[in-house]
């Protein structure tokens, strides 16, 4: 399934959700980020396997407040987060310039700037749906991904949630409001394998001093839940498969040098 990105060229595409999400960081809406999306994220963790030296990529990663919440759980390897706003890159260094073993680059998803085959995990919270080609990113994660590890999408925006529609009029951005088989399609086609999709109601308390609107809009959405996509890079066969070569920890160089 190849998915037009857009009529417009897609740079205007990221260029706009750069300019919305360095705007959020201005004005102080990015300071809800964790609070609205950490109980999802955490519901999902418990799905996922991380050793202690798992390479993490974020794609999407915001203000850096999942980064900051894996850093403790993977003392022996590393978490990288991209994101296509500067700001928020800015404020993700801030914020976790005391972790050693986090680093973060402005970078559009489409055009991941790492080595291929590095990561173990790539996670992306609440961001596929801004990708202007979500094609070209499930290649481009199917690239940098080893063979045998996994990726994990976590969005709420997709066409079986009705307490989500209207999100693209709102943000007034072009966003990618598919099914789930769409979004699972879309990592089956870039080549991985066990590719599996789940809802994960959310059950986070609601904030006070919403409208009785908003109050039953955001107890539907959570009610319905999170759409969650996994998926796995399938093993090389034996044959296939070079002398084992352990992967470079970008931090244990830099505290080399």
């Amino acid at each position: 399934m190849t998915l037009d990105p857009s009529p417009d060229p897609r740079v205007r595409t990221s260029d706009a959700v750069r300019d919305t999400f360095d705007e959020w960081v201005r004005t102080g809406k990015a300071d809800g980020m964790e609070r609205r999306h950490k109980r999802l994220a955490e519901l999902m963790l418990e799905r996922v396997d991380l050793p202690a030296d798992a390479r993490i990529l974020d794609v999407g990663c915001g203000d850096g407040w999942a980064a900051r919440m894996l850093s403790p759980h993977v003392p022996e390897g590393a978490v990288i987060g991209i994101d296509v706003s500067g700001e928020m890159i800015l404020r993700a260094r801030r914020s976790c310039r005391d972790s050693s073993n986090v680093l973060f680059a402005p970078a559009e998803a489409e055009t991941i700037p790492w080595a291929e085959e590095y990561f173990t995990h790539i996670l992306s919270i609440e961001s596929a749906y801004y990708w202007s080609d979500p094609s070209r990113v499930a290649r481009e994660m199917y690239r940098v991904t080893t063979h045998g590890g996994a990726f994990h999408i976590l969005i709420n925006y997709y066409s079986e949630n009705p307490f989500s529609d209207g999100w693209e009029t709102e943000m007034g951005l072009r966003l990618h409001r598919l099914s789930s088989p769409q979004w699972a399609r879309v990592f089956q086609e870039a080549g991985f394998g066990e590719v599996s999709t789940e809802r994960i109601p959310d059950d986070s308390p609601i904030s006070a001093g919403k409208t009785a609107e908003q109050l039953a809009r955001r107890e539907g959405l959570q009610r319905v839940g999170a759409l969650y996509v996994t998926g796995r890079k399938p093993i090389l066969p034996r044959s296939q498969r070079a002398r084992p070569r352990p992967a470079a920890n970008p931090f244990r160089i830099l505290r080399r040098s």
